[in-house]
């Protein structure tokens, strides 16, 4: 029965073990998730800035005629920012939508390690309760040959 308890034990070790390999591996997925949603926001303000100093310098260059390819340059530029800035937004979306999924799955898989943890948990837990009950009946029978001799030799003693 101990050797049935030791494997059990053994197995959710082992199960929880396994999970919490694939949870720490879904966390860095998650970690490389965030840093590429952190990088493309930065990416994001800094062609926000660069927009808003192409059109500080397209109203300075319409207020001439003289700069009209200037402004015509510009505009087509800020149109490109434009373009960038939507494709920003749109992986932005995407990598939200992964780090929901990921986070889910990380959020699962931990829930999971918790409970293979608790059974192990529980199963090495009552192989200790049965090997004390084992010892301690181990004990009593000791205790009461001992005690059964004892008496035997005292019978013997006083008979004689």
């Amino acid at each position: 029965m101990s050797s049935a308890l030791k494997n059990s034990a053994q197995r959710w070790t082992s199960l929880a073990e396994g999970v919490g390999k694939e949870a720490g591996e879904v966390q860095r997925a998650l970690v490389e998730v965030r840093s590429k949603h952190s990088n493309l926001c930065a990416e994001q303000e800094k062609i926000r800035c660069m927009k808003q100093d192409y059109l500080t310098q397209l109203k300075s260059a319409e207020g001439t005629e003289d700069n009209l390819h200037q402004s015509t340059q510009l505009r087509r530029f800020m149109g490109q920012l434009d373009m960038t800035t939507r494709a920003i937004i749109d992986q932005l979306a995407q990598l939200q939508q992964q780090q929901q999924t990921i986070a889910a799955r990380f959020r699962e898989l931990n829930s999971e390690r918790i409970k293979f943890e608790t059974l192990a948990s529980r199963a090495k837990e009552e192989l200790v309760q049965r090997s004390r009950k084992t010892e301690q009946k181990e004990s009593d029978m000791l205790n009461a040959l001992r005690f059964s001799a004892k008496t035997r030799s005292n019978g013997s003693d006083s008979s004689s």
